[in-house]
């Protein structure tokens, strides 16, 4: 999914103490083995330079605003953790005035609104990709020249996937779709998972099914599954996951193919365990500040996540607004009814109790 920013915070610091201490080749496996001790006992031991400090500080921050936040048990706690994360990204600014990761996630904290966030992304993107050439074209050593073409690519990824997201959220979908195919041009295998935003936009403008495949072809890298090429056949691509499902379903039940968007719900129920309940309750979760936050893959918590995300497809129907058209048919849909029910079944069974064939002892 989106960048793991412990992990990134861990490998940037990695390479900076090679850096340093002239270590090469950079895939030196005992010496990086020797640093992940090092980070896991203390990541400060690695830091050594202001933009260290600054990077970590993101890191710190992104665990609060995005995955504790979200879950805090009071306000007093939470608005306490929303203070302390700001003032770290406000130092990691100060730090490094080049963090771009700092200054986005600064601006989504105080934007009043999300069209105000993005009018701020797109009136900075071009300084944010300038800053990103003159760090490429200055990079003059090996380690140099990793970080550029490297790390020093993902704020630019992450700035052109947060457009793209708020985009969506804004009802701007033509420049939510624009953003994600600038993303996969300049980043083609899509680490940033840019791909699942553009869908949905596609979805909102009413394409077609044929364009969701045609928009796979154009863009076969950000699809390849992520296993090694020799354990894999050259074409193999990644599984359809929630976010096509769902572009698939609200295309279909556009088009009044109640059979297609039935087919698609079905899938969607046998890919994710507890998908009636995601589907049934289709709660909302906030947007990570830093990316999309990092959940398991076919996981219940991906098909939360996706169908967050969709809220603005869900959202469209023949309802009222408080009762949309699509959120209604698929909560209230035979399949999700019967595995409710089937679910509940399970939970009022007596402990140890087995189904119809389940087996036993003779």
């Amino acid at each position: 999914m989106a960048y793991d920013p412990i992990q990134e915070d861990c490998l940037r610091l990695i390479l900076g103490a090679m850096q340093r201490e002239r270590i090469y080749p950079i895939e030196n496996a005992p010496f990086i083995e020797s640093c992940l001790q090092k980070y896991n006992r203390d990541p400060a031991s690695l830091v050594a330079t202001d933009r260290d400090r600054s990077f970590h500080l993101v890191t710190l921050a992104t665990e609060t605003i995005d995955y504790r936040l979200p879950f805090a048990q009071d306000d007093e706690t939470a608005d306490r953790e929303a203070a302390e994360a700001e003032a770290q990204l406000r130092e990691a600014c100060e730090l490094d005035p080049g963090n771009w990761d700092a200054k986005r996630m600064i601006a989504a904290v105080e934007a009043e609104t999300n069209d105000a966030y993005v009018g701020y992304l797109i009136d900075h993107r071009a300084e944010v990709e300038a800053d990103l050439e003159r760090m490429v074209s200055s990079a003059r050593d090996v380690y140099a020249r990793e970080f550029a073409n490297g790390f020093g690519k993902r704020p630019y990824v992450r700035w052109l996937a947060a457009i793209a997201a708020r985009a969506l959220v804004a009802g701007q979908y033509h420049l939510a779709l624009d953003a994600a195919e600038d993303c996969l041009a300049f980043a083609p295998d899509d680490p940033a998972d840019v791909r699942l935003t553009a869908v949905l936009a596609m979805a909102k403008l009413e394409c077609a099914r044929d364009d969701l495949r045609r928009f796979r072809q154009k863009h076969a890298a950000a699809y390849r599954s992520p296993t090694p090429a020799r354990r894999r056949h050259h074409l193999a691509e990644k599984t359809s996951d929630a976010w096509e499902l769902l572009a698939e379903l609200a295309i279909a039940y556009h088009e009044l193919d109640f059979a297609g968007a039935t087919r698609a719900l079905r899938s969607i129920l046998q890919t994710y365990p507890h998908a009636a309940e995601a589907l049934y309750f289709q709660a909302e979760f906030p947007d990570g500040v830093f990316g999309r936050v990092n959940v398991m893959p076919g996981s219940e918590d991906e098909l939360v996540l996706a169908i967050s995300e969709a809220t603005p497809l869900l959202q469209e129907g023949l309802g009222a607004p408080d009762n949309a058209g699509l959120a209604v048919w698929i909560a209230t849909h035979e399949l999700v009814e019967g595995d409710l029910q089937e679910s509940a079944k399970r939970q009022r069974a007596p402990h140890g109790a087995r189904g119809v064939g389940g087996g036993g002892e003779n």
